[in-house]
């Protein structure tokens, strides 16, 4: 566990370095974009945020729920925010570290960890985002089932599933490992308490506003949905100038990449890893315009081993990238404190 500790220590003084160089207030510079959205709906509730087509529906309630613990004890936003992720995914890496450790080896694990540390969406584990505490909920909830505690493998899903629609693919993939692989009915039910927290979204959509689906209606404010093959197309033509290879190199690395990756080491990862990471590709595919992408798919655990295990096998060539993530996390972190978009 001491390697986690200083990945997530050095990893993260790279985030607070860059965001005190990049803005006199790094605090609020933390609670920029999705932040405010996050932050009004922990203080305020939802159906108070609407901004043109875009309402605070698309964002899932768990993470906002948790801040808002703190919010009563008299914590403001967005720090409140802030320590709900940071301990969210110093809990995450545990877990990923323990979870590899147990199931490959230990070089292995610290691999995984460094990937999830050095990437630069993992920013978004660190400023008033959710993406640390679903690592943390997704985590737990494969931990928990590879070692056999189904019943709490399947509460872990329902909080991933109240956390980010990729929870959805969390449940369906926990599902069909237990169908798959005939691990009896009660194996069954357990997995499908993972769509207890999108179930339960669903219906407060339903009586907050007259649409049980409005989750997903509300991402239509930033993007339609289906495949968006012109936009694709046109991010892999933007790789040719520094801007564009700077705003969508993570785009290629973890989803069509990543993609790759998680089909090479498909036996490796097994049925229920491999099948998570190639269900959540498939939403991300059909979720309309690739924004954001790279962020959604950093959040996926099976995508950081199996980038962690092809990173491992060219160690040298591995540091060198994860160092140049470091860096390209320092710049991201800049842009995003100066209110530029990052993912």
């Amino acid at each position: 566990m001491r390697f986690v500790l200083v990945a997530w220590l050095l990893s993260r003084a790279v985030i607070v370095a860059a965001l005190c160089v990049a803005s006199p207030h790094p605090l609020a510079a933390a609670g920029n974009w999705d932040g405010a959205w996050y932050g009004s709906i922990a203080q305020h509730g939802y159906n108070f945020a609407t901004r043109g087509s875009q309402r605070d529906a698309a964002f899932f309630p768990l993470y906002p729920m948790l801040a808002s613990l703190l919010l009563r004890v008299g914590i403001g936003w967005p720090l409140a925010g802030v320590l709900v992720n940071n301990v969210a995914f110093f809990a995450a890496l545990c877990v990923i570290y323990v979870m590899a450790r147990e199931r490959w080896d230990a070089g292995t694990a610290r691999w995984c960890v460094a990937v999830a540390c050095a990437l630069p969406p993992s920013l978004f584990a660190s400023v008033a985002y959710r993406e640390g505490t679903f690592l943390c909920f997704s985590a737990l909830a494969l931990w928990w089932t590879l070692r056999g505690a189904r019943f709490a493998g399947g509460l872990a899903g329902a909080a991933a599933s109240a956390t980010s629609a990729i929870g959805i693919a969390l449940a369906a993939a926990l599902v069909i490992d237990a169908v798959v692989m005939r691990r009896g009915a009660r194996a069954v039910a357990c997995a499908a308490l993972a769509f207890g927290g999108v179930t339960l979204f669903a219906l407060f959509c339903a009586l907050r506003f007259g649409d049980p689906l409005a989750f997903i209606h509300a991402q239509h404010g930033w993007r339609a949905s289906g495949i968006d093959t012109g936009a694709w197309l046109r991010v892999l033509a933007s790789l040719g100038t520094w801007q564009g290879f700077r705003q969508n190199s993570m785009v290629i690395v973890l989803v069509p990449i990543a993609t790759i990756a998680m089909l090479v080491q498909y036996k490796w990862l097994g049925l229920l890893l491999g099948t998570y990471g190639l269900l959540t590709m498939g939403i991300i595919l059909f979720a309309g315009e690739p924004i954001s992408v790279d962020r959604f798919a950093y959040a996926t655990i099976p995508v950081l081993i199996a980038l962690g295990r092809a990173l491992q096998r060219v160690p040298i060539a591995g540091g060198g990238l994860l160092l140049a993530s470091l860096a390209l996390l320092a710049y991201d972190t800049v842009q995003f404190a100066r209110f530029h978009w990052v993912a």
